[in-house]
């Protein structure tokens, strides 16, 4: 699972903001935490129909800040057929730190969904995050925050959504994510 490109331009490079989904089609090189957080935010911000996150632990530096939780919300609140599906490998560490998005999931549950991947997918410790069939980034190792990103590469996110899905129909729920702490 490797992106194709002639070396990405480094997202330092490029004003991040002003990127639009399904319209800027240009491959970038992430190499921060700042800049990974900046793109999943402007990809919850952004989505009509769909975000699949593969992750290890929910990484909450990028996926439990207040801005994508507020967009991931307003996604599946403002778009009935919206969906927010995880696979996560690691749900004990992220559910004993309280992450607010697995609690979003409990409230919205019909539409944001985790499970947990089949035992022969875990470990790979790749992470990416895929948004409406056209934008994604990829990060081959998800302790470290270099990747890849496009807002406008179906060819490469269709690839990646494979992938996502392949897994997804041989995973479960995760009894961990689904508890109610009282």
């Amino acid at each position: 699972m490797r992106s194709v490109s002639d070396d990405p331009v480094p997202a330092g490079e490029l004003d991040i903001s002003s990127m639009q989904l399904g319209i800027d089609d240009l491959e970038f090189a992430l190499n921060s935490r700042e800049h990974v957080r900046n793109i999943a935010q402007s990809f919850s911000q952004q989505a009509h129909r769909e975000l699949l996150l593969y992750t290890d632990d929910l990484e909450p530096d990028i996926f439990d800040q207040q801005a994508f939780l507020d967009a991931t919300s307003a996604l599946v609140r403002q778009h009935q057929d919206a969906r927010v599906w995880v696979l996560l490998e690691n749900s004990r560490k992220t559910v004993q730190h309280g992450h607010r998005l697995i609690e979003l999931s409990r409230r919205l549950s019909s539409q944001i969904m985790l499970r947990r991947p089949p035992v022969q997918y875990r470990n790979h410790g790749m992470t990416y995050l895929l948004c409406d069939g056209t934008g994604y980034f990829y990060r081959p190792l998800a302790s470290r925050y270099e990747g890849t990103c496009n807002f406008n590469n179906p060819g490469q996110t269709t690839v990646y959504r494979k992938h996502f899905m392949e897994i997804w129909d041989q995973s479960q729920a995760d009894g961990e994510t689904r508890r109610l702490h009282l």
